[in-house]
């Protein structure tokens, strides 16, 4: 994980420089500057404007009775998209470009949330014109009419049992 990181890391700044030369043989240096210098204005635009904001939609869902999860990972999205516009380079300016679009946006915050919760399906909160749109049904995925996933499982202190480190096991006879 750590060495495709690394690899991620290494390569894109050498794909966008590369993009951003043959983008400025093909269109100009003034035009190129342009798109760099405008994706930049924008993206402190969107952050300026997105801190504000997704402190009102976490403190209305709360208000709500309902978990703030949809609010804050679409804010996260917003955010990053963002980060991505103020980067220099084609590839992170049209990624947040992409990000701004709502349904692109929840889409990924989607699959982001159900890939770190570990679900198949979650919940994020749609908003049009700053105020949430009605809720679509659940998709008979567990919890969701109630307000969040439902997470069922059993477990054991461990703190309850001595575990000999050398020996890998319990110690108490059961």
């Amino acid at each position: 994980m750590r060495l495709a990181l690394f690899a991620l890391l290494t390569a894109l700044p050498l794909i966008e420089i590369a993009l951003l030369v043959m983008f400025g043989q093909w269109a100009g240096v003034w035009l190129t500057l342009a798109v760099v210098v405008g994706t930049a204005f924008l993206g402190v635009g969107v952050l300026q404007r997105q801190g504000f904001t997704m402190m009102l939609r976490t403190q209305e869902a709360i208000m709500r009775g309902e978990p703030p999860v949809g609010a804050m990972m679409d804010g996260a999205m917003t955010v990053m998209a963002g980060v991505f516009l103020i980067m220099p380079g084609l590839i992170t300016d049209t990624l947040g470009l992409l990000l701004l679009i709502p349904p692109v946006r929840h889409f990924v915050a989607g699959r982001l949330a159900a890939g770190m919760l570990g679900f198949g399906d979650v919940h994020v909160e749609v908003y049009e014109n700053e105020r949430p749109r009605k809720r679509r049904p659940g998709n008979g995925s567990p919890g969701v009419e109630n307000g969040g996933p439902v997470i069922e499982g059993d477990f054991e202190r461990l703190d309850e049992r001595k575990v000999d480190p050398r020996k890998g096991r319990s110690d108490d006879k059961r």
